[in-house]
């Protein structure tokens, strides 16, 4: 019955459209149902084997049973001719028997009842003696037409009170039993299938329900759009299971919040930085082009246009290298450096920068680091830039390598000047952030130098932080000994 209802199951599923069976709904429900009529299965199962056991052991008795009222009849008549004139009494037993049959001969085979209702052959059996009490270990196995395995018992007996004997044979046709298990389990079958499309049914309305707060989750989902970052999923009204999940989207959401933010921002901002320049390519080469000029007017518009493209040319270097970190593009050549002697030669790289602006650029500390040669002085330069920039004149940067927290180098660049507002410290290393509104010296800054510096460390696995007040304002980068970043992004 178990494999029946497996493959009646089987193809029911392989039925279903694939639309269905997608939906997790659908797939508990049927794991309900699959579930219950596996369950329904076993009980049946367990009931339909108990059945035939019971039913068996009935017969069994039965049998025992009729051989002792069998030879309880027998001393209650007086010789065999009596036995046949009145066969109507040994007639009864049989009733409500279904299956019985009883053989009651003489010694040498003369029948004087038989209750054979289908004519079955009488098998040869063993022979219990008169005072013999049978019971089941007696019982012996004999086949009826059907084939079925079925029970039977042969034993003598007394007739009244003289000593002549009869042989009693009653035999079990178990055919009957084999039949009404047949049904039985038919009708247990019927009962699983219910039973099952039942549980099917109340569990798909129950996952339905159970599953709402998933679609209330989807749907909140579904109403994020560029212009609605902000909205976020209902946490507190989810149940436990989807709590986590609907934290986890909402700390995505928030990420894609900010992260449009930024982009935003640095659209806008590379546009502006963007234009500046190609604006005054523009305008120097109309007013240029608009009469004719001497030659050396037409030097100085071609000098005034190599500033500007440099200036675009180291803008488009600095955002490719940012776009390159951000994807994982950048590898590093880490070997263990001579800070001292890698900040002495920038400090005397900008020498004459720091002479045309009367700024001193004093260099202390030793150490070493371990860092990508390039990456290294890119990030000194900017911050050594920047200082330069932001420096009045007359002042002195101090560039400063040592060792600070263990398993740490730390390069420390500070310049006197005014203290940066406390609200614009956690921007500085935004890409094209700039302190000053008015963006002075947006001329020669492209405000991608510290992002950069940002990006590098990222790349070693250190920091940088800035800390400014009235007195000066310091950049500080930390790299570590072992080095744990390698790429973008580690």
């Amino acid at each position: 019955m178990a494999r029946r209802l497996r493959r009646m199951l089987g193809r029911l599923s392989g039925a279903l459209p694939v639309s269905l069976t997608a939906s997790l709904t659908t797939r508990l429900a049927l794991a309900y149902g699959l579930t219950t009529a596996a369950i329904l299965v076993g009980v049946a199962a367990y009931l339909s084997s108990a059945l035939d056991s019971q039913l068996q052991a009935r017969d069994e008795s039965e049998l025992v049973g009729e051989i002792l009222l069998v030879r309880h009849l027998l001393r209650e008549v007086g010789d065999e001719a009596e036995i046949r004139a009145d066969t109507h009494r040994f007639a009864d037993i049989a009733m409500g028997h279904e299956g019985l049959i009883l053989v009651v001969r003489t010694r040498q085979g003369e029948p004087l009842i038989t209750l054979n209702p289908r004519n079955e052959s009488v098998p040869p059996l063993r022979v219990l003696p008169a005072t013999a009490a049978p019971d089941k270990g007696m019982l012996q196995t004999w086949y009826p037409r059907n084939g079925v395995p079925s029970r039977g018992v042969a034993a003598l007996g007394v007739v009244g009170n003289t000593d002549r004997a009869v042989e009693i044979v009653v035999l079990s046709d178990a055919g009957y039993r084999v039949a009404l298990m047949r049904e039985y389990r038919s009708q247990l079958l019927g009962a699983v299938l219910c039973g099952a499309l039942v549980a099917a049914a109340l569990g798909y309305l129950l996952a339905r329900r159970g599953l709402r707060p998933l679609r209330r989750m989807a749907s909140d989902a579904a109403a994020v759009t560029t212009s609605r970052l902000a909205t976020r999923l209902d946490v507190g009204g989810a149940p436990e299971e989807l709590r986590e999940l609907a934290g986890a989207l909402n700390g995505m959401l928030a990420r894609l919040q900010d992260s449009f933010t930024r982009l935003s921002a640095f659209s806008a901002d590379l546009a502006h930085d963007f234009r500046t320049p190609i604006s005054n390519l523009v305008g120097q080469t109309q007013v240029t082009l608009a009469q004719r000029r001497s030659p050396a007017e037409y030097e100085s518009l071609l000098e005034s246009n190599l500033e500007e493209y440099e200036r675009l040319a180291r803008m488009i270097e600095n955002m490719l290298f940012l776009a390159r970190a951000d994807n994982a593009q950048v590898a590093l050549g880490a070997c263990e450096l001579d800070a001292r002697a890698e900040l002495d030669k920038v400090a005397e790289y900008f020498e004459a920068v720091a002479a045309d602006r009367d700024v001193t650029v004093a260099v202390s500390g030793a150490a070493t680091v371990t860092a990508d040669r390039t990456l290294l002085r890119r990030a000194i330069i900017n911050l050594l830039d920047n200082a330069l920039r932001h420096a009045p004149a007359g002042s002195t940067v101090r560039v400063a390598v040592g060792r600070g927290r263990p398993g740490f180098t730390d390069i420390r660049v500070a310049n006197a000047g005014p203290a940066i507002a406390p609200e614009s410290l956690p921007h500085l290393f935004g890409r094209f952030y700039r302190a000053d509104p008015s963006r002075r010296n947006s001329a020669t800054s492209t405000g991608l130098g510290l992002a950069i510096v940002d990006t590098i460390m990222r790349l070693h696995g250190g920091s940088v932080t800035v800390r400014s007040d009235a007195v000066q304002t310091e950049f500080e980068i930390d790299f570590p000994d072992a080095l744990t970043g390698g790429r973008a992004g580690a």
